[in-house]
């Protein structure tokens, strides 16, 4: 069974975009042709030891969240693991050929030390992470420091190297800003839909497959697209989580945002609070939490949290340089040196420097993504993060 709904009239931009009118449950229908050619059967587990599988894998990350929590320590390591990227979104604040980045034995050496520093999970983004002919070797590697593996992509490529992958990710973020060519337009990439509807269809019917997410980035390039875009994740049978575009960083001498042009009017994201809303309580997959639609709605500038995201998570970037988000021009480390002299990546915990980051953060709130915002209240244990950590744990 699959979840179908219907959009109001006037067009994608019309005066009823973007709102659910009704919906209705239909038959599903046979899926796309294998157009990988990926061959499924080596390492076939039955649909039962799969679920056995990703239960004991949730209960570890709940276990290790749970003790890096009582430690007052990060429990996440995010890397950007290259700044390459095959994409042209205009949205993007990452994207640079020409930044070195990590070699492999760096890349492991360093998932390593996040296993032994007792973290439980690792996001591995871009750029483009699978334009990383490595990449699987670095998962892999992370799977051996007991790290669980979120991977989030473009998907251009990930239906040719899945088979490379197959068992090393336990979360996949496809990264979806519209549907059809108005989104293969907004990523530069012609074609690039029917890619992710292919690799869809052929990973749903794989007993190693991962918890299958999509990220949807609103700004004035996609208006209307949160209700299109939901309409494709429940046939995908996918969790979908939007957020307001970033328009910059924070650095030492203030907020730079360069591509402020693009973001959204306030009016237009509490609209979208309230059609991600109508869409949830309709049974659309929407993963965003209420408490965060309800602040989006209230306060589209997203000022009234107190951020905790710097204590839940490590950010290392694709040249190794450990990231201070209230300081963005100013890291805290390399892990370049800090290998080099045989020094832990826990070191970094120790820093007065990073002490400092923790202060500043507590009085910021210029993140307005939803994992900044709900990180942070995971961090001081609200309910009902601690309910959505439930929700997500039984994808």
């Amino acid at each position: 069974m699959r979840i179908c709904g219907f959009l109001g009239g006037g067009g994608p931009n019309g005066p009823t975009a973007g709102r659910l009118t009704g919906r209705r449950e239909v038959g599903s229908t046979p899926g796309g042709e294998d157009s990988f050619c990926m061959d499924l059967s080596s390492g076939r587990k039955s649909r039962p030891e799969a679920r056995w599988s990703r239960a004991a894998s949730r209960t570890r990350l709940v276990t290790r969240l749970a003790r890096a929590r009582v430690r007052g320590r990060p429990h996440t390591l995010s890397h950007l693991v290259t700044a390459r990227c095959n994409g042209r979104c205009r949205t993007c604040l990452w994207r640079d050929h020409g930044l070195a980045e990590l070699d492999t034995a760096t890349v492991r050496w360093l998932y390593g030390e996040a296993g032994r520093a007792g973290m439980a999970q690792l996001v591995v983004w871009g750029g483009e992470p699978l334009l990383r002919q490595d990449l699987p070797e670095l998962l892999l590697a992370a799977r051996r420091a007991g790290l669980l593996t979120t991977l989030i992509t473009n998907g251009w490529l990930v239906g040719e190297r899945w088979r490379e992958l197959r068992g090393l990710v336990d979360a996949l973020i496809l990264s979806l800003d519209d549907v059809g060519p108005a989104h293969d337009a907004l990523r530069g990439l012609p074609g690039l839909y029917e890619r992710l509807e292919a690799f869809v269809d052929v990973v749903r019917g794989d007993p190693l497959r991962p918890t299958l997410l999509v990220n949807t980035v609103l700004s004035v390039l996609n208006r209307g697209a949160l209700s299109r875009v939901a309409l494709t994740a429940a046939r995908w049978q996918a969790g979908l989580y939007f957020c307001p575009m970033e328009t910059g960083l924070v650095t030492s001498t203030g907020v730079s945002s360069p591509l402020a042009g693009l973001a959204l009017p306030a009016e237009e994201l509490r609209a979208a609070a309230r059609t991600a809303d109508d869409l949830r309580s309709a049974g659309f997959p929407i993963l965003n939490s209420r408490p965060y639609l309800e602040l989006l709605a209230r306060d589209p500038e997203l000022h009234d949290y107190t951020c905790r995201a710097p204590r839940a998570r490590l950010t290392v970037g694709a040249g190794g340089l450990v990231r201070d988000c209230s300081h963005s021009d100013r890291p805290l480390a390399d892990v370049r040196e800090l290998r080099a002299a045989g020094e832990p990546l826990s070191r970094v915990l120790r820093l007065p420097a990073y002490r400092r980051m923790l202060e500043r953060s507590a009085s910021c709130t210029k993140c307005n993504n939803p994992d900044v915002i709900e990180l942070s209240w995971l961090w001081d244990l609200r309910p009902a993060m601690l309910r959505k950590m439930a929700e997500l744990t039984s994808l």
